[in-house]
């Protein structure tokens, strides 16, 4: 037998073992009766969490639990690929293409389909491209309680808030659908090196295309209606859309179980099955799920409990399983009298202190040694030290603007990027940079938010520190921070925090780039832009993609950009012999990275 023939029997022989394989059915990890109770701060309000009103951690971790997609993250910020759900593929560098492919028989959990469709119309709320010029989603929600007033808007206009993070605002152009619609290619506008988390990505929040056409368009059939949906995003019926975009904006928020179940629809492994308003929402192993992701536990019910003390009581009774408590010492001490595993880590977001390079209320820091001079009085350490007191005894300072504690390249930056230049306050240091600036008593005044006492705090702390070199400091806090952020001559400084839900390279050049979206302090830098651009290059790898984010971290620190404070904490708590597999992602959303694989 020649070599080709045999390696052609060879190649009919495993397909033939793969597909008797694939005949042969799979156990089921799903453990009868098995129930497990999560206490959590913040109560339930939406199934659409990437929605001005349904942005929350609640709506977003119940969201991941539901829901699924191509990647997620594991507890160590590496990307893992879901082939159980579908593959993506890069077609093209120039411009950046991407092809999504759906798996066969991934389905809904009301047994439908899920296809390049329901895909489409991710694109199509998350990218709002589609959206009217004039559209402005603070227009159609209350200023008081960001709830939808008006539903009979005749424009288009999907209020996502996911785009800008994800990158997925970048493809503005109608995406191609492959004859079968399981396909869907997405084209960039321009290269983004973070394009495998672009779409569809780390525990996607996509609604089902043919229940939000249903109830668009009051129709109880959901092949015509998600045939209707497909029409209106390919044809561009405006008409067809504002219904769609309405209904994809308002129908998902709850006051409690909805009457229609079909809103409670999910792809991933658990389904909303019970919903009691401001007291709990029960998770159920979703039956028609049978990805990479099954549940382990039958039953997961997430208790609302505000109160961290009552969440730790709640633990040492055992009617919690996992806590998740807002910490302070009294919570911390009530903890260590129980027989509980507490862990602590980190979220995804950071306290900061930006200073304003142009546009500021007093001008001073259009003068880098008059930034120096600042940020050499900024007690950081002692920031920590007041703001987590005995909650978090071995918290530290932040000590880089692009790696987070944690990350691989963390402690090469901090050791190589400046940041020890303003470890601890150095005021006669300061005293000689306003000299040779020829400054004397500037005059600095710090935004931030008024109700907020840890922020007071802070401010407090700074002022003290930088009246001994002589500034100026006071107090531009406001209860409406983030609406006067980026406003001219409002401010000199700021504090507040920033949340990357994802690692990359991404979200770096939307903040630090001279013409990023996200650039609230007039910061602009010709190295750091030439060296984000380099980074954020389609074809890079990552080690170089490391190495030019390095020298990016010591140029923000030589200019005197701003100053890192603290990465926020958080810590877990749960009882190891009622449950286990638990760990603490630092990345969105946190404990339930891998809620599945919770087991008894």
């Amino acid at each position: 037998m020649s070599a080709t023939r045999i390696m052609a029997t060879l190649a009919i022989a495993a397909a033939t073992a793969i597909a008797l394989a694939g005949c042969v059915p799979q156990a089921s990890p799903t453990i009868d009766g098995s129930e497990l109770t999560i206490a959590v701060t913040q109560p339930y309000t939406s199934g659409n969490p990437v929605t001005a009103f349904g942005a929350g951690e609640t709506n977003t971790t119940i969201a991941y639990a539901t829901g699924t997609g191509f990647t997620y993250f594991n507890d160590e910020s590496q990307l893992v690929r879901d082939e159980s759900f579908g593959h993506f593929v890069k077609v093209s560098d120039d411009p950046l293409a991407v092809t999504y492919t759906v798996a066969d028989g991934v389905r809904w959990s009301d047994g439908s389909a899920v296809d390049a469709v329901d895909l489409l119309l991710e694109w199509a709320a998350t990218s709002r491209a589609l959206n009217a010029t004039d559209a402005d989603a603070a227009s159609t929600v209350d200023p008081e309680t960001g709830a939808p007033i008006d539903r009979s808007d005749p424009r288009v206009l999907f209020d996502s808030t996911a785009g800008d993070d994800t990158g997925i605002a970048l493809v503005t152009e109608l995406p191609q659908m492959s004859d079968d619609r399981m396909s869907l290619t997405l084209v960039f506008d321009e290269p983004t090196a973070d394009w495998r988390t672009a779409f569809f990505g780390p525990g996607s929040f996509a609604k089902p295309a043919h229940v939000v056409g249903m109830m668009a368009f009051a129709s109880d059939n959901a092949i015509t209606a998600k045939e209707r949906v497909f029409s209106a995003i390919s044809e561009g019926n405006e008409k067809d859309l504002a219904a769609i975009a309405r209904t994809w904006n308002t129908v998902f928020n709850f006051e409690g179980m909805p009457a229609n179940k079909s809103l409670l629809v999910s792809s991933g492994p658990y389904v909303v099955s019970e919903y009691v308003a401001n007291q709990y929402v029960t998770l159920r192993a979703n039956e028609n799920y049978s990805g990479m992701r099954e549940a382990t536990f039958q039953e997961i019910r997430v208790r609302f409990m505000s109160d961290p003390l009552a969440q730790a009581q709640a633990l040492l009774v055992g009617a919690v399983q996992i806590a998740v408590p807002s910490m302070n010492s009294d919570v911390r001490d009530a903890l260590a009298t129980m027989d509980a595993t507490i862990r602590d880590g980190y979220t995804d977001s950071f306290e900061h202190l930006d200073l304003q390079f142009a546009e500021s209320k007093s001008g001073v820091f259009d003068d880098v040694l008059v930034r120096q001079a600042f940020l050499k009085t900024v007690p950081r350490a002692e920031i920590v030290a007041t703001v987590f007191h005995d909650a978090y005894p071995r918290a530290t300072t932040r000590d880089s603007f692009l790696f987070a504690p944690g990350d691989a390249e963390y402690r090469s930056a901090r050791s190589a990027n400046g940041s020890a230049g303003y470890g601890e306050p150095d005021i006669e240091g300061a005293k000689d940079l306003l000299a040779e600036a020829e400054v004397s008593k500037p005059a600095v005044c710090i935004l931030y938010d008024a109700d907020d006492a840890m922020r007071e705090d802070e401010y407090a702390l700074i002022k003290e520190s930088a009246a001994k070199a002589g500034f100026v400091v006071s107090d531009c806090s406001s209860e409406d921070w983030q609406q006067t952020l980026g406003t001219p001559e409002a401010y000199d400084a700021a504090l507040f925090s920033w949340q990357s839900a994802r690692p990359g390279v991404g979200v770096a050049p939307a903040v630090f780039g001279t013409d990023g979206f996200a650039n609230l302090n007039y910061f602009s830098d010709a190295t750091v832009d030439s060296l984000l651009s380099e980074a954020s290059a389609v074809s890079i790898d990552a080690s170089e993609r490391d190495a030019l984010l390095l020298e990016a971290d010591a140029a923000l620190w030589a200019s005197a950009y701003g100053a890192p404070l603290f990465q926020n904490p958080v810590t877990i708590a749960f009882d190891q012999d009622r449950v286990e597999n638990v760990s603490l992602s630092s990345l969105s959303p946190g404990v339930w990275w891998n809620v599945w694989e919770w087991s008894p």
